[in-house]
C-alpha cells in the first residue's frame, strides 16, 4: 500500500510538467463554417467531415475504450483487497476509535471508501486525461485537471459518505430502511437537478450573464419563447479552458432554471449552430429529459445495490467483518452490476437525444445549421460518423453523427 502510494504521488509530480501544444487545429472550425448550406443538405455524410480527424478517431478510440473498463475494474480490485485482506476491517476501527460519534463515524468512513476509489482510478483517469491532451480534446492544463479532480472526489466522498450514513442511520431504526432509503434517493436526486447549477457547476466553471447588447442574445430569448422557457436566464461559462468542443445547456428548474453557453461555441460556431444547439437543450428542458435520465440512474443504482448485497450476503463472511467493513465487498459487486447496466441507461439516453435532435430541427427550421453543427462535433471531438453497433450500444449515450446527419437531411442511414 505505501509502495503504492509513493507510486501515485511520484506520478502526479511526474504528470505537472508542461506538455507539449495540443494537436486540434484551428484550421478545424474554419473548414466547417465555410462549407455551403446548399452542399450540407445536398452532399452524404461521408463528403462533409474531415477524412484525417476520422482517421484520428478511429486511432484515439482503440486506446479510449478499454480505459473505460480499467477506470472501472481498478476501482473494483482495490474493494475487494480493501474486504479480503482486512484493510477495510482494520480502516473500520481506525476510524472508530477517532470519531466517536456513530453518524460521523459511518459518514467518514463512506467517504474514505470514496476516496479510495478515486486513488485507484487515479493512473487510469491521469492516461486518459494525457491522451484527450495529446490529441487535442482538452485545453485543460495539469494543474487545473488536478484542481477539477479534487473538486470531483470532495463531491463524490461527501455524497456517498451521507448516503452510507443515512442508510446505516435508517437500518438502525426501522425494518423498513430500504423504502425509506429508495424514497430519500428519488429526494435527493430531485434536490441534487435544483442545486446543481447554482452551487455544484460554479466550483468547475466561472459563469457571466450573456450582454444584453449581443446579436445573438435577442434571437435566443425568442427561440425560448418559443418553446416556453422564455423566462430562463441566458449565462455564459468558460469551458474553452478545459475542452475545446462547443457546448450547450440547460440546467435547473424553477428558480434555477437557466440557459448555458459555452464561450467556444459563441467564439467558433455560426449563429445557426448556436441557435440549433440551444434548441436542443430547450428540448431537452420541455420534455424534462435531464430529470428522466436522473430518475434512471437512481432506479439502476438502487437495482444494482440491491443485487450487490444480495451477492455480498453469498460470500463467507471474515471473522472480523460487520455490515460497515463489508461495505467494500459490497461496492465492488456494485462496480461490476454498474458495468453490465451501462447500455440500458445509454439506451435511453439515445431516445431522447434523437427526439431532441427533432425538436431543434422543428424549432429553428434550419437543417443547414443543424447538419454543420454535427459535422462541427465529429472534427472537434473525433467523434467517429458509424461506430460498430456494438461500440454504438454499450457506449454511445447519443445516436452516431452519420445517423444524426442523415435523419436532418432525409437521406439514407450510412450507419445501417
Amino acid at each position: 500500500m505505501r509502495v503504492l502510494l509513493a507510486a501515485l504521488i511520484v506520478t502526479s509530480l511526474a504528470s505537472l510538467r508542461p506538455m507539449p501544444a495540443n494537436a486540434y487545429p484551428p484550421e478545424v472550425d474554419r473548414r466547417v463554417t465555410q462549407l455551403p448550406a446548399a452542399m450540407l443538405t445536398a452532399r452524404p455524410p461521408q463528403a462533409l467531415v474531415d477524412p484525417r480527424r476520422q482517421h484520428a478517431a478511429e486511432r484515439f478510440l482503440t486506446y479510449n475504450r478499454p480505459l473505460y473498463f480499467l477506470w472501472a475494474l481498478f476501482q473494483v480490485a482495490a474493494f475487494l483487497y480493501l474486504w479480503a485482506s482486512g484493510t477495510g476491517a482494520r480502516l473500520r476501527d481506525l476510524v472508530r476509535s477517532r470519531v466517536r460519534n456513530t453518524f460521523a463515524m459511518r459518514f467518514v468512513y463512506g467517504a474514505l471508501l470514496a476516496c479510495i476509489a478515486g486513488l485507484a482510478s487515479f493512473p487510469v483517469s491521469l492516461v486518459r486525461y494525457r491522451l484527450d491532451y495529446s490529441y487535442g480534446l482538452t485545453t485543460e492544463h495539469a494543474p487545473n485537471w488536478y484542481y477539477d479532480g479534487l473538486v470531483n472526489g470532495a463531491v463524490d466522498a461527501c455524497v456517498a459518505g451521507a448516503i452510507v450514513a443515512c442508510v446505516f442511520a435508517l437500518v438502525d431504526r426501522t425494518r423498513f430502511w430500504y423504502l425509506y432509503a429508495m424514497a430519500g434517493l428519488f429526494v435527493v436526486t430531485l434536490l441534487l437537478a435544483f442545486a446543481e447549477p447554482v452551487v455544484v457547476a460554479p466550483l468547475y466553471n466561472h459563469f457571466s450573464t450573456l450582454p444584453a447588447g449581443a446579436p445573438i442574445r435577442a434571437r435566443i430569448e425568442a427561440l425560448a419563447t418559443a418553446a416556453g422557457v422564455g423566462e430562463a436566464p441566458i449565462l455564459v461559462d468558460d469551458t474553452s479552458r478545459r475542452t475545446t468542443s462547443i457546448v450547450a445547456d440547460v440546467a435547473g428548474f424553477g428558480p434555477t432554471k437557466r440557459i448555458v453557453l459555452g464561450d467556444g461555441l459563441l467564439a467558433n460556431a455560426t449563429p445557426g449552430e448556436v441557435l440549433f444547439l440551444t434548441a436542443r437543450e430547450l428540448g431537452h428542458y420541455v420534455h424534462g429529459d435531464d430529470f428522466r435520465l436522473s430518475l434512471l440512474w437512481t432506479f439502476l443504482f438502487i437495482f444494482c445495490t440491491a443485487l450487490a448485497v444480495v451477492c455480498a450476503d453469498r460470500v463467507v463472511f471474515r471473522r472480523d467483518d460487520d455490515p460497515l467493513a463489508r461495505l467494500s465487498l459490497v461496492f465492488a459487486f456494485l462496480g461490476i452490476f454498474g458495468l453490465a447496466v451501462a447500455p440500458i441507461y445509454n439506451a435511453y439516453s439515445r431516445n431522447n437525444e434523437s427526439r431532441a435532435d427533432a425538436f431543434a430541427v422543428a424549432l429553428t427550421h434550419d437543417r443547414a445549421s443543424a447538419i454543420r453543427a454535427y459535422v462541427r462535433i465529429a472534427d472537434e471531438t473525433l467523434a467517429p460518423l458509424c461506430p460498430a453497433r456494438g461500440v454504438r450500444l454499450y457506449f454511445y449515450n447519443s445516436p452516431p453523427i452519420g445517423t444524426r446527419i442523415a435523419k436532418v437531411a432525409g437521406s439514407r442511414d450510412p450507419c445501417r
